[in-house]
């Protein structure tokens, strides 16, 4: 009976937890739940699966901790301590999680919903701070009067923070008037290549020992300098916001998957982080990747052709990070003997292999675009041509660790003899894709761009020791890492570094490059640095309120 006990009094706990993770669920996903016919069966779903859960792990735990008691616990029907501790316990970690998922996804939200989901966190905190002060200070555990004060404060607390986070949003003011010229047809070419996975910590030690002509060329001929990558960090997510000029909250793109809540519930982009979401929730909900073809603003191209110029695309909805084929591919490529010796890729082991194996992948995928790129080749036109190449990003966080063992400290040196420059010659593969599309520019008078949505790391220790079941990755960028930017073309400064732009400033810089108006509505700017002085001076910027038809940015 003292077990069952134990269950009741953390089912209570769990109940308010649960009904915490729902608020989170509808603050995260504001436009999603409103837009829902009836979220609530859904969101009492999640208060049901986290009420459960609370109820079953809580008692284990704890009576995992009085196993070497000295003394029978002794537990009446109701304990409002007992109750506390457990509701201590239960939110410090529905809170840590809350706090996390706002600083991960800050990006995603807009200003006004993060600041209403703080302003919830906020108060729940300081309930919970006053709780845990009566929980565990010892002189204050066993006096009534302070538990029933924590109690009711925690209470009240609840319909607060639903109160302030669910607020109706003050309304936004939008100008009606468009201060310039309608937009006209572009003036030239722009062709922007996207390798994410691109670091110019790797790229300048390689072209400083002059492996990589292309870049160099780039880097004496052009500007160059880094682009600071988005949060969250997640491959779609940032390269939308690269080709929209627009951060994901107002692209649509929030998350790498988007799940839709247990019966007829709304599909959420967010959920919180930590908590065993899809865990608890995976048999009742429904769940689909997200891509840029997710998004609901325009990108570059399309701007583009709506302008009237040309607007071709290739590779921007291949989303490598999201594949999990790791398998070795049935029959060796030709050209995979010349990266490796069919005899050392027979000795290698399981993780080795795999890492073989996103090689392929990640060539495959780049020659798909290559050959898309080509199919819509012809005669060179006004307008912009977008390529994005996803296999450099896949060989980085496949060979990270053996082209910088010193990061890990583990790595074999077999390993490191054998893949330790697979990571360098494929920047060289890429600088060779780079130097036909210059050359090819040169040419046409064409500007060329070359970016990366974000850079790459090594993965953190704490994840490398937690098998994640997708593939041997050692490199990561979850952490934002800064992408890279070169430009090259007529009125490009020459051998000017302009230091960081964000991922939002490329289509605005795309837009005056091609002669064409900056919308108010990107969240972006130009990057002046990357011309001439002389360029700028002679060509003034125009403004107008957007390039999106009313459908879609009436309802933003």
């Amino acid at each position: 009976m003292t077990f069952v006990k134990l269950v009741a009094h953390a089912a209570a706990a769990g109940l308010y937890g649960g009904v915490v993770v729902a608020l989170l669920v509808t603050l995260l996903n504001p436009a999603r739940l409103a837009a829902a016919a009836s979220p609530l069966p859904a969101l009492l779903t999640v208060v049901l699966a986290y009420t459960i859960a609370a109820a079953c792990v809580w008692p284990c735990l704890y009576g995992g901790l009085r196993y070497f008691a000295s003394h029978r616990l002794r537990l009446p029907v109701f304990s409002l301590r007992y109750v506390m501790a457990f509701y201590v316990a239960n939110l410090s970690l529905i809170l840590a999680s809350g706090w996390t998922t706002l600083s991960r996804s800050r990006g995603a939200l807009e200003p006004a919903a993060m600041a209403r989901a703080g302003t919830a966190l906020w108060i729940l905190t300081l309930a919970w701070a006053a709780a845990a002060i009566v929980t565990l200070v010892p002189r204050l555990t066993r006096v009534g009067s302070f538990q029933g004060g924590a109690a009711v404060l925690a209470i009240a607390a609840l319909p607060g923070a639903c109160l302030a986070g669910l607020a109706a949003p003050g309304k936004t003011v939008r100008h009606a008037v468009d201060l310039a010229a309608p937009a006209g047809a572009p003036q030239r070419r722009v062709v922007v290549l996207n390798f994410d996975g691109a670091d110019l910590d790797f790229i300048l030690p390689l072209e400083a020992q002059g492996k990589l002509p292309a870049f160099s060329r780039l880097r004496r001929e052009g500007a160059y300098g880094r682009l600071r990558s988005g949060v969250p960090c997640i491959a779609g997510a940032a390269r939308a916001t690269l080709i929209t000029g627009k951060l994901p909250y107002r692209h649509g793109v929030r998350s790498a998957t988007s799940r839709r809540l247990p019966g007829p519930g709304p599909w959420v982009d967010i959920i919180p982080a930590g908590l065993g979401f899809d865990l608890l929730l995976g048999p009742l909900q429904e769940r689909r990747p997200q891509t840029i073809e997710d998004r609901t603003a325009l990108a570059l191209w399309e701007i583009a052709a709506r302008a009237g110029g040309t607007g071709i695309d290739a590779g921007w909805d291949v989303d490598l990070d999201q594949a999990t084929d790791v398998a070795a591919p049935s029959g060796s490529p030709p050209w995979l003997d010349e990266w490796f010796e069919p005899e050392s890729r027979r000795r290698a082991g399981v993780a080795a292999s795999a890492a073989v194996a996103e090689l392929v992948a990640a060539v495959r995928a780049d020659d798909r675009v290559r050959a898309a790129l080509e199919a819509a080749g012809g005669a060179p036109a006004p307008g912009v041509v977008a390529a994005s190449f996803p296999g450099l990003d896949r060989v980085a966080h496949a060979f990270y660790r053996y082209a910088r063992p010193r990061e890990f400290g583990n790595v074999p040196g077999k390993d490191v003899e054998l893949y330790g420059d697979v990571l360098e010659r494929y920047y060289r593969k890429v600088d060779g894709i780079v130097g036909r599309v210059v050359d090819a520019a040169g040419r046409d008078g064409a500007l060329v761009m070359i970016t990366s949505a974000h850079g790459m790391t090594a993965i953190p220790l704490s994840e490398r020791l937690w098998a994640r079941g997708r593939g041997p990755r050692s490199g990561t960028h979850e952490g934002a890492p800064d992408g890279v930017l070169f430009a090259r073309g007529p009125g490009i400064a020459a051998g000017r570094m302009i230091g960081k732009g964000a991922l939002a400033d490329v289509v605005p810089t795309c837009l005056y490059a091609l002669g064409l108006p900056i919308a108010r509505d990107l969240d972006g700017s130009i990057l002046a640095g990357v011309f001439l002085a002389s360029y700028t001076f002679e060509h003034p910027v125009a403004v107008i309120d957007t390039y999106e038809p009313p459908r879609q940015s009436g309802g933003r």
